[in-house]
């Protein structure tokens, strides 16, 4: 494999800074701080690779299967999944190169160079500095909205639905709506891109980082489009991020709009200040999978481990352990008794770089639970012993976590009562076919008998 030259910039000082340099051969992917920037102050690469410890001193990860490159770059590109329409964009416009990258990791990395700007969290990648300069000095200039807003969503209507073969027409408009900006994960399709900033939203986009046309401020948003075989999910995750807003959680705001017969939901990104400036954000997933090898999935770290990596973490950033500690435990009980069995490493995260990292605020709760394919009570696993009672085996996993059992079972208690209307509510969800509101309830009706043995 050739050896691949990559640099990384950010503008979370408010200006662009350029960070230091990738190198990516087969065996290893090395990232190196630039002097000036270590001098800088600004937050690194990583909450694990803080500037001020490492200086220009190489951070090395080990090439793996799962992570050619090092998980926090590998994150920043479009996964390859049946819902990414980005993925299935960027792949059509490099087919039609007059010599296509190579499938693997050849590809994966020529997606990163189109797709690793403004993503989630303060990282941009680029080819060159040259690259990065221009982009930048032509970012404001490309405020603009995403042409017609019917025009937009039937096109994004008839890829979602994937009604046919993409073109190269196509690909093209699409990848002008999304800009070179990475989606995220997940089972539906995600596009990141910039709304106005009003308490009602008719549907209109513009370019992601888009910060103000006309006289109209606008906002960063996540926005979640619903596609055949996930009907309804919009509407039971808005209504998921009710219950955990009542419940005293920090969530972002959110949207919920129907256009060109598409349910979408759009939520804030959390990750930008009220000028638009990135504020740095990682998941637990790329922070654990950057400190070992070990960590290739979001199932590969039980739930006392995931516990005892954020104490850990307390020796690399100044994180209130207790409270992180604390709002995972309790984040994990409302996702038992509202059918969220996804709540994984990938949907917990770090705002905040090495001198105040927090928790983020919650995100992506929907309860996927509503169908039978993700019907799994814990993205998270512990170590299930059929013998004993589930929510008691689940307290005691509370040790961990700085609770006491009983102070444990009680969080699990505040859960279910906080919650009592919550299946009435799934019942009178409108947009929800029948069938997953009944899976629902039934599967959270089920959850709070299985807490009663233990109480």
């Amino acid at each position: 494999m050739t050896d691949r030259f990559a640099v990384l910039w950010t503008r979370a000082g408010g200006k662009p800074v350029k960070m230091g340099n990738v190198v990516a051969t087969e065996r290893e992917c090395r990232v190196t701080y630039d002097q000036a920037f270590v001098r800088s102050g600004l937050p690194g690469f990583s909450l694990i690779a803080p500037p001020a410890k490492l200086g220009t001193n190489a951070i090395i990860h080990r090439a793996t299967e799962r992570f050619p490159l090092h998980p926090r770059l590998m994150v920043m590109i479009p996964p390859n999944t049946a819902g990414n329409l980005q993925r299935r964009v960027y792949a059509e416009l490099l087919a039609k190169r007059p010599v296509p990258p190579a499938p693997g990791f050849d590809s994966e990395w020529e997606i990163l160079m189109l797709a690793g700007r403004n993503g989630i969290g303060h990282l941009d990648v680029f080819p060159s500095d040259l690259d990065a300069q221009t982009w930048y000095d032509t970012m404001e200039r490309r405020a603009h909205l995403l042409g017609g807003r019917s025009g937009v969503w039937r096109l994004l209507q008839d890829e979602i639905q994937q009604t046919g073969d993409m073109d190269e027409a196509t690909a093209r408009e699409l990848a002008e709506v999304m800009g070179p900006t990475p989606t995220v994960g997940g089972m539906t399709s995600k596009i990141l891109v910039a709304i106005p900033d009003h308490l009602e939203w008719d549907g209109t986009m513009a370019l992601p980082g888009t910060s103000e046309i006309g006289r109209t401020r606008f906002t960063d948003v996540i926005v979640k489009i619903e596609q055949p075989g996930y009907e309804g999910v919009t509407a039971l995750e808005a209504l998921a991020y009710d219950i955990h807003e009542e419940l005293g959680f920090q969530v972002p705001r959110r949207w919920r709009h129907s256009v060109e017969g598409l349910n979408v939901l759009a939520v804030e990104r959390f990750d930008r200040t009220s000028k638009g400036l990135p504020i740095t954000y990682e998941g637990l997933l790329t922070i654990f999978a950057g400190g070992s090898t070990r960590v290739t999935s979001t199932s590969d770290l039980e739930l006392h481990e995931v516990a005892a990596w954020i104490r850990r973490l307390a020796s690399l950033c100044a994180i209130d352990v207790n409270e992180a500690l604390m709002e995972i435990f309790r984040r994990l009980a409302v996702a038992l008794m509202t059918g969220n069995g996804d709540l994984h490493l990938e949907n917990l995260g770090l705002l905040g770089g090495f001198d105040g990292a927090r928790m983020a605020p919650v995100f992506d709760p929907a309860p996927m639970r509503a169908w039978q394919r993700h019907n799994i009570q814990m993205a998270i696993p512990i170590d299930f012993n059929r013998d004993k009672p589930i929510y008691t085996q689940i307290a005691r996993q509370g040790l961990a976590f700085g609770l006491t059992e009983t102070a444990a079972l009680g969080v699990l208690r505040w859960a279910h009562d906080a919650t009592l209307n919550y299946r009435e509510r799934v019942g009178a969800a409108t947009g929800v076919p029948d069938g997953q509101k009944e899976r629902l309830i039934r599967v959270v009706g089920r959850e709070r008998e299985l807490l009663q043995l233990a109480l």
